[in-house]
């Protein structure tokens, strides 16, 4: 990337203080010398907070380098609401980035992509029954709440508030992640990145990416999951400030 840069924003459009921090900040990047862009960017800075970067890449609106601005409690974003101006030039020019995976879902003929996880869910307060293989050889059927299947950066977020191992963003596994299993008949687990991972469910349950709901599974409809493309976004991720 070249300094100047070609980047796109993208405010959370149900967050007033997001629309009206994204037109400072583009004044501000304009006075820097970069050109604001709706496509063709070198980075993305999505404002709003965690679930804005997650969204937007589900959209598939991202380019370049991800910089974030969110709150307080954001994981993913590098700069906070209340102290961007400081941080947002210094980051860009440092042009420091870090590549963490992503994972790849296929049902049927349907992809989709997440940067934290995949979850199957049980619906109308019914208990899930799934099957859980892993390419490790690992099998097994349990019923419980649902199961998911998470990125080392989603790793700190659904996956470890269900029990999981909270893992360093910029690590090369894949976490499984049981939720309330009948009498922990299966335990949280961990793969290499090369792994894979399949669901099967044994009756109906919602599909669920990045805590979007993307659709209904059907009884018996295979769920395959493995790693996906890489995603680039300027250090300071997974940083509490």
């Amino acid at each position: 990337m070249l300094f100047p840069m070609k980047i796109k924003i993208i405010a959370n459009p149900k967050k007033s203080w997001a629309r009206a921090l994204a037109r400072d900040a583009a004044l501000l990047l304009k006075r820097s010398g970069h050109r604001i862009v709706k496509r063709g960017a070198d980075a993305t800075v999505c404002i709003g907070g965690d679930g804005t970067i997650l969204y937007a890449n589900h959209q598939k609106r991202i380019e370049g380098a991800v910089l974030g601005i969110g709150s307080a409690k954001s994981y993913i974003c590098q700069a906070r609401r209340q102290a961007w101006r400081g941080r947002l030039p210094g980051i860009l020019k440092r042009k420091r980035v870090v590549r963490l995976m992503t994972l790849d879902c296929s049902i049927g003929k349907r992809r989709y992509n997440a940067m934290n996880d995949f979850v199957v869910h049980a619906t109308h307060f019914r208990v899930a029954e799934l099957t859980v293989s892993a390419s490790a050889g690992r099998r097994v059927s349990f019923e419980g709440d649902g199961v998911i299947v998470s990125t080392p950066l989603g790793s700190a977020a659904y996956a470890y508030s269900a029990g999981g191992i909270k893992m360093p963003p910029a690590q090369r596994k894949i976490s499984i992640v049981p939720i309330c299993p009948y009498k922990r008949a299966f335990s949280p687990s961990v793969l290499p990145q090369g792994g894979t991972v399949g669901i099967i469910p044994g009756r109906d349950c919602a599909f669920i990416v990045d805590g979007i709901y993307v659709r209904r599974l059907r009884k018996g409809e295979a769920v395959r999951i493995a790693k996906g493309k890489d995603i680039t976004l300027f250090e300071g991720v997974g940083r509490y400030d």
